[in-house]
């Protein structure tokens, strides 16, 4: 592996020596490395990717979009304080291009973000606060893109009734003979799929707008600063398209109101934790800086029981068709992921009165 990354590393422009490479991160698609280079006895650190092309069929599409972005959130950024480090910067290769394409692998890097990190399960209501707080502001920072439309980089990423198709061709086909041991999950979906539509009604009917949008606004895809605790820099933007704010404060709750890891297998510690709704809610909203409609600030705690759902059938369906799309270690481990997001989006319509009650609270 590293004798991979040091050849790949040395078609980018990058002064020095190579030192190391080793894994870095929890991501589910793409394979990432911390490299570390030296110069003039100065190390330097770096984040290379190798795209998954399986699930990015077209990566010089999704690279026009990350250059495009974060091109745009530099511009904007100048004079902002420690402006270097709120986005990350991708590295050109030799020949000035933002990736490389070695046969049928894609690879780019980043510089990497010193005195930061990311959290898998987020431990603190500041943390919450700051987490939406950064994307929120990526929401604003990204309303005045100009040119044309940008790229869908996985088509119906999140359109939750094509996800509801695939489950269903999933479950009609049974290809490894899974179904069966998923019965309770398989009714879930049945039993709550009128869900799926909700959204996309409405963007259809001009009620709610059509954004650009992160669309995978896990908490370990925002940096918080080391010091501060501030949220500093959005991560992975390899789904940045057109979408709705909602998607992305949808997996904010997803990822941020429950205690419980993401593929938790004792049901009982998944829960919503109040108050961190609460600060995700007014992070998000002090980020967007009153770009929001009201309309959409309505559909707060709705967003998060949708996406939620959405997740967990995906999870499904990617185990009822033998685990192609999300990376597992342990059998049965998307199914135990499945289980996490329903018995959460059953805890979030258990709280829906209350947490419409908070969002109320941050009307303008």
């Amino acid at each position: 592996m590293e004798n991979t990354v040091k050849e790949v590393a040395a078609r980018f422009q990058i002064e020095g020596d190579f030192i190391k490479a080793e894994p870095f991160g929890s991501g589910h698609i793409n394979d990432t490395y911390k490299v570390v280079y030296t110069l003039d006895g100065k190390n330097t650190k770096y984040i290379f990717q190798k795209i998954n092309t399986r699930v990015f069929r077209h990566p010089d599409h999704l690279m026009e979009n990350v250059s495009r972005v974060l091109a745009h959130s530099v511009k904007k950024l100048e004079g902002f304080p420690d402006a270097e480090r709120r986005c990350i910067h991708l590295i050109p290769i030799r020949d000035g291009r933002m990736y490389y394409l070695n046969g049928e692998e894609c690879w780019r890097a980043y510089k990497f973000v010193d005195n930061a990190r990311t959290y898998n399960i987020l431990e603190t209501e500041e943390q919450a606060y700051q987490a939406a707080k950064a994307f929120g502001n990526f929401q604003m920072l990204l309303s005045d893109l100009p040119g044309e439309r940008l790229y869908e980089t996985i088509p119906n990423f999140h359109n939750t009734p094509s996800r509801i198709f695939d489950f269903d061709e999933a479950v009609r086909k049974d290809v490894r003979g899974r179904a069966a041991g998923a019965k309770n999950e398989i009714r879930f979906v049945r039993e709550h799929r009128w869900m799926a539509p909700v959204l996309l009604d409405l963007l259809a009917k001009g009620e709610i707008p059509e954004r650009i949008t992160h669309n995978d606004t896990k908490l370990n895809n925002v940096l918080l600063d080391d010091d501060t605790g501030e949220g500093i820099c959005v991560l992975d933007l390899d789904t940045v398209m057109p979408g709705l704010s909602l998607y992305d404060f949808g997996d904010l709750v997803r990822t941020s109101v429950s205690p419980a890891a993401e593929d938790e297998t004792d049901l009982s510690k998944i829960c919503v934790r109040i108050e961190i709704f609460r600060a995700l809610v007014k992070g998000f909203l002090d980020g967007a800086h009153g770009c929001l409609t009201k309309k959409e600030i309505e559909l707060l705690p709705f967003s998060g029981e949708l996406i939620t759902f959405e997740i967990g059938v995906r999870f499904l369906t990617d185990y009822l068709n033998g685990d192609n799309y999300f990376k597992i270690s342990r059998d049965n481990h998307n199914l135990d992921r499945c289980r996490t997001q329903f018995m959460l989006v059953k805890r979030l319509i258990e709280q829906e009165k209350k947490l419409k009650k908070i969002v109320k609270e941050f009307m303008p």
